[in-house]
């Protein structure tokens, strides 16, 4: 026991308590043997745990399950003591933030089954002790930064079932004799790495192989015997250096996925060997030199869903009449295809770039446009607030808004297109292996790119989870449990812990329960506070004066030095208790998981709006002062300007905005009326506040978290950024950065979880999402849809009329010229392009959305200022906020972490 609690103290805070026996009490997150007697499973995942692992871990010596993924805090080396777990099992350590080399140690724990490293900032080389590890059945060290070569002794894991060795640095020939043990892998993921040289022939003895990862590396040649694989499903060799013909794998006749472009092989004909897969279901060969027409019974393999023969030389007539019905998307873009014969076929189809583009650019519902189909149902209607939506298990004709368990799938090794008979398989899964889910009903999964998708897994006909269960969800799911063979592995990111924010009307206590535990909690405090105010008193008076005199008196050497501040002023504890009447309810205008947000009037007339920390999303002293440094030194007259800090408590003063966040205004929860105009403004206001932060602070900042809730109107509806402060410092402004985000879902990047690399078209991304929500005043993700998805279908199917008739607001419709919805939809769809490469600049935004502005002043006589002039501001007092309030939850809210201490300066 005293082992545990060394742990929580060296956690703290956390959101949960442990007292009294570990084994009797239950504790939350701790299992024990049989015998009540000893602990054998310690499992913390996604509940903000921070700091360093605490050597005291060593101590659990029955332990034989540690979970503590997903706790980006978490930080530093692995210690020694963790090494001394001889009968740990299941070692879960992913998505962490540890760094530093994997100890030679590692190869003390024999019993190990599971081992779970990836998604860290682990450096060095695989020790060889990790041949040592005979039980082994899942190794995974993938999105980490480890080198070197594989080491031979890998070849000692008999029983290994998994290695995901992908998204490193290991350069080399992979060694001869790696296999040669005929380990019984399913799934070999080595995909995103340097290696080199020729596959080893000893590829061959992996007779259980079901997935094979071999792209994005500098392979150059393939052996023979891989074509032995008698289980293969999923081949991806694309990427890398291949020359000769392209490869002929037609012995794999139970191949689904296969994956060859973007190699050197010499030009020539379709294969026609690939008219021979029956089970085939996705094909990519994209810039894979292929010439000449595509036979027409390929498209009748009967179980083909997607096919990708970009960038080649195909030419003739494309030929779909003998398509099946299961296909649903073809891409053909930059060949030489001069003719089309559709046939029945209905699905999406991607001409760009071809001859028949110049002579028929309408073609087949827009083939030449490029866009691509979904299959989303229509959104609900039901109003929630923010974190909630509507549960699908509720009954038919009424709304229930719950808290799900939400997050992002990420497939790493994916056998068939993500379609909706996939979707299907991936529910029956989840509820098959997940004790507490009785129905699909409950998992509602959104595709947002081509390997990723949205999951939110709902409580059956009520509100919300508890708490223990909804981290057992996210335990069983991080941890392999519901992984399916018809599908393919994934890595899962929650949107972080589950905290749902009910409401006092939700509460099942009645009045006087409430009344009773109040006075019980406030007489108790008073006991205990009786005894001890008498002998802090005369301490208490002294800190504060001295604290009251000298403000940084807080402030340790260890955390950094003395403030460089510019503009912000600092507050005592008792300065905003005054103004905010010691923190009342009428002046909170929102709450989050962060703490809460009051509103007050300083001496000076000046309002402001103070963000006050809780004591679970409080800082270190360091991190605090770089929030504030960074805070005071970044001024545009679109990013949320900082009046001041607190440092007894760890509280924000910001600049006020009356007119609450743009979210609320599309919303309809103000009076602001939303025009086209003033939608272009917005846009056009937040681009140039988001360009700022690119481009002109030194170093560069990414937002990462940027979304309508985080863009706030002032007085005169000039849009402001908020939460920028959240962010990361960029070194060499613009370049890649590997970081843990906390974003929000439907405005996240998919490229991000592909690749674990956040840039500034990351920003883009997100930016583009709000552009969409300018244009039809929808949430991102609402049941059943998302947004990107529903814009990029009709177009497709209707082009603008159909985007008009079908997702435009009205009040867009009443005053927007096609011309410029064509040019905002456009800039809209090009930031969210799967493909980082393909979005614009701020920059190019700004400039865009500048052009598009000016047409429309020009087209109107449109006056900018006379306009905000007739607009009567909403002025609304304390006393009103609690009624309807500006501000919600997501209003000023959490939701990235820190960097290292910079100076921000205006170039």
């Amino acid at each position: 026991m005293a082992a545990l609690q060394a742990i929580q103290e060296a956690w703290a805070p956390t959101s949960f308590s442990w007292s009294g026996d570990p084994c009797e009490s239950l504790w939350f997150g701790i299992t024990c043997d049989q015998n009540g007697t000893s602990v054998i499973k310690l499992e913390l995942p996604a509940q903000s745990l921070g700091g360093a692992l605490p050597p005291q871990i060593g101590s659990l010596t029955s332990l034989q399950t540690l979970d503590l993924s997903y706790n980006t805090g978490i930080v530093g080396n692995l210690p020694s003591e963790l090494f001394l777990l001889s009968n740990l099992v299941e070692l879960f350590l992913q998505n962490c933030g540890l760094t530093g080399t994997i100890p030679d140690e590692i190869g003390n724990l024999r019993k190990l089954k599971y081992l779970a490293l990836n998604q860290n900032s682990f450096t060095g080389t695989i020790p060889t002790t990790i041949g040592q590890l005979s039980e082994m059945f899942w190794l995974d060290f993938s999105y980490n930064q480890l080198s070197g070569n594989l080491p031979l002794a890998l070849s000692n894991l008999t029983k290994a079932g998994h290695f995901h060795l992908q998204m490193n640095n290991f350069s080399g020939t992979i060694p001869v004799g790696i296999f040669a043990a005929k380990q019984p892998l399913v799934h070999l993921l080595l995909y995103s790495n340097s290696f080199d040289g020729p596959i080893p022939s000893d590829i061959g003895n992996l007779s259980s192989l079901d997935i094979l990862r071999l792209d994005n590396n500098n392979f150059t040649s393939v052996p023979s015997s891989l074509m032995q694989l008698p289980t293969l499903t999923s081949l991806q060799l694309d990427h890398n250096n291949l020359t000769g013909d392209i490869v002929n794998v037609s012995s794999l006749t139970k191949l689904q996925s296969l994956y060859l472009g973007h190699n050197v092989f010499t030009s020539g004909p379709f294969p026609s060997w690939l008219l021979s897969f029956s089970n085939l279901s996705s094909l990519d060969i994209e810039n894979g030199g292929l010439e000449g027409p595509v036979p027409a019974s390929f498209f009748a393999s009967p179980n083909l869903e997607t096919v990708n023969l970009g960038y080649n030389h195909l030419n003739g007539t494309l030929d779909l009449s003998q398509a099946n019905a299961a296909l649903m998307d073809v891409n053909l873009q930059q060949n030489n295809i001069t003719d089309l014969l559709e046939g029945t076929f209905n699905g999406s189809l991607n001409l760009q770039g071809n001859n028949i583009c110049v002579s028929n650019p309408n073609i087949f519902n827009n083939a030449c446009s490029g866009e691509v189909t979904s299959n989303a149902a229509p959104p609900s209607s039901c109003g929630c607030q923010i974190g909630y939506s509507p549960n699908p298990t509720a009954a038919a004709g009424s709304c229930l808004c719950s808290y799900p368990v939400s997050g992002i799938i990420v497939f790493t090794g994916l056998k068939v297109p993500l379609v909706p008979n996939t979707i299907s398989v991936l529910q029956s899964s989840f509820v098959n292996n997940i004790p507490l889910l009785n129905s699909t009903d409950q998992v509602l999964m959104l595709v947002t790119s081509s390997t990723t998708l949205s999951a939110s897994i709902y409580p059956n006909n009520t509100q919300v989870w508890d708490v223990t269960a909804a981290n057992l969800i996210i335990s069983l799911i991080s941890s392999k449990s519901v992984l399916t063979d018809a599908v393919g592995p994934f890595l899962f990111f929650p949107t972080g812990p589950y905290n749902p924010l009910v409401s006092s009307r939700s509460s099942g206590l009645s009045g006087g329960a409430k009344a009773g535990i109040a006075a019980g909690v406030v007489i108790s405090v008073l006991v205990i506070a009786g005894v001890a105010v008498y002998a802090l008193l005369q301490r208490k008076r002294a800190e504060k004066a001295e604290k009251i005199s000298k403000p940084f008196v807080l402030w340790k050497k260890k955390d950094g030095g003395p403030l460089k501040l510019k503009g912000a002023r600092f507050f005592t504890l008792g300065e905003i208790k005054k103004i905010t009447n010691n923190f009342s309810k009428a002046h909170e205008i929102g709450e989050g998981g962060f703490g809460k947000v009051y509103r007050a009037t300083l001496p000076s007339g000046e309002e402001v709006a103070i963000k006050r920390l809780d004591a679970r999303s409080q800082q270190g002293t360091t991190e605090f002062k770089n929030e504030i440094e960074l805070l005071s030194r970044v001024h545009h007259k679109n990013l949320v300007n900082l009046v001041g800090f607190c440092l007894e408590e760890q509280m924000l003063i910001y600049e006020y905005l009356p007119n609450g966040t743009v979210q609320d205004s599309l919303s309809g929860k103000t009076s602001i009326r939303m025009d086209w105009p003033r939608r272009l403004q917005v846009a056009l206001d937040s681009a140039r506040g988001l360009a700022y932060l690119h481009n002109e602070a030194d170093p560069s900042i990414f937002h990462r978290d940027i979304k309508s809730a985080n863009i706030l109107l002032d007085r005169n509806l000039v849009a402001k950024v908020a939460d920028f402060g959240l962010s990361k410092f960029i070194v060499g402004g613009g370049e890649e950065l590997d970081t843990q985000v906390k974003g929000t879902l439907g405005y996240l990047d998919p490229e991000y979880y592909a690749t674990q690399r956040y840039t500034d078209k990351s920003d883009v991304y997100s930016f583009g999402v709000v552009i969409l929500e300018l244009i039809t005043s929808r949430k991102p993700l609402e049941q059943g849809s998302f947004i990107v998805r529903e814009v990029r279908t009709a177009l497709q199917r209707g082009g603008l009329p159909a985007v008009r008739l079908s997702l435009v607001d009205a009040e867009v419709g009443k005053s927007c010229p096609d011309s410029q919805l064509s040019a905002l939809l456009n800039l809209a769809l090009r930031c969210v392009d799967e493909s980082c490469e393909s979005r614009p600049s701020m920059k190019q935004i700004v400039k865009e959305l500048e052009d598009i502005t000016a047409a429309y002043e020009g087209e109107n006589d449109f006056d900018q200022h006379n306009y905000v002039s007739d607009f009567k501001g909403v002025d609304r007092s304390p006393k009103n906020e609690s009624e309807d309030p500006l501000y919600d939850s997501s209003s000023f809210q959490y939701s990235g972490g820190y960097g290292v201490s910079a100076t921000i300066e205006p170039k």
